[in-house]
């Protein structure tokens, strides 16, 4: 139990969906982390801010390495649910509808349960600016791990069927993490890509890009709201 616990104080989980980062911030984070970490919970609370204040530096003082999309911290194997579950018979009209549900009544970018696992393929890979995870339960850890649902809102969402097998959409989000800070996250446009299974119309990848860079969104990550 030391061994993982000393594994997982070296572990750096940072950004809007927990990406891991290279260059200087890293460097940065991994010399923190040789020191010894608390075994009490309050400890390991604290030991893990101290981790994520620390890089937030790296970050902001380094502009010259590029935040690169990456794997997601440990989030568990992929879950594979009944094939039943899944919507194999839907048009891609259809699917687009059920997106669009999804993202304005679900709020599922902000709201884990609001998405319909059932347009998803269990093993769907899911992309951003710092972020990379395959696995639509490993998806849905991260995003509760990650935004404040009750503060955070999906707005202005549209959808265009853009290819046979293709979904192109838009929308702005805003918002709190669930960091003791109380990040905030101020309105940001973003722009998403659904590629489709040709033979299933499952959504196979979900690709995102942001009107702000990687580097300005894991500021906004150390950014606490201010008081009004």
């Amino acid at each position: 139990r030391r061994a993982m616990r000393a594994y997982a104080c070296k572990k750096v989980v940072v950004g809007l969906g927990g990406g891991h980062l290279e260059g200087r911030a890293a460097r940065a984070a991994a010399s923190r982390s040789q020191q010894p970490c608390s075994t009490s919970a309050s400890g390991s609370r604290s030991r893990r801010r101290e981790v994520l204040l620390g890089l937030g530096v790296a970050v902001v003082t380094s502009t010259s390495h590029p935040v690169t999309a990456l794997p997601l911290a440990p989030l568990g194997p992929i879950e594979r649910g009944d094939a039943s579950g899944k919507a194999t018979d839907l048009t891609v009209d259809q699917v687009k509808d059920l997106i669009y549900a999804s993202l304005t009544d679900g709020q599922y970018f902000v709201n884990p349960q609001g998405l319909d696992t059932a347009i998803f393929a269990d093993d769907c890979r899911f992309v951003d600016p710092t972020n990379d995870v395959t696995g639509l339960s490993r998806y849905l850890k991260a995003l509760s791990l990650l935004f404040d649902s009750s503060v955070s809102q999906v707005s202005d969402v549209s959808l265009r069927v853009s290819g046979p097998a293709e979904i192109k959409g838009e929308y702005v989000l805003s918002g709190s993490l669930k960091f003791p800070w109380k990040p905030c996250i101020p309105p940001y446009r973003g722009f998403v890509t659904y590629t489709l299974d040709r033979e299933t119309n499952l959504i196979r990848k979900q690709e995102q890009t942001w009107s702000i860079s990687a580097e300005e969104a894991l500021k906004e990550t150390f950014s606490p709201c201010k008081a009004k």
